[in-house]
């Protein structure tokens, strides 16, 4: 699943959650403030010869999926590690 990166208007906390890519969280849980989503990844337009991002795109995807891989690495020790009743 996607991971997404959150800002509260109202309190204007940051935060990253993963969720299917359907889902869209609307309100903050501490202060109840509109959430807005806020873009994880850097696009570049063909064309511009500026670029928001001095990295390239590839090594941008390759990050994040090693990020994603050391992440789902982490989950998966920490449910061998619980024990099932």
């Amino acid at each position: 699943m996607p991971k997404y990166t959150y800002r509260c208007d109202e309190c204007e906390k940051v935060f990253e959650v993963v969720h299917s890519i359907t889902k869209k969280l609307e309100s903050c849980e501490e202060c109840d403030g509109l959430l807005v989503r806020i873009p994880s990844v850097l696009f570049i337009i063909p064309g511009h010869t500026k670029t928001v991002s001095p990295h390239k795109v590839g090594d941008l995807v390759r990050n994040h999926i090693e990020e994603t891989k050391n992440e789902l690495r982490k989950e998966k020790e920490r449910i061998s590690s619980e024990e099932y009743k």
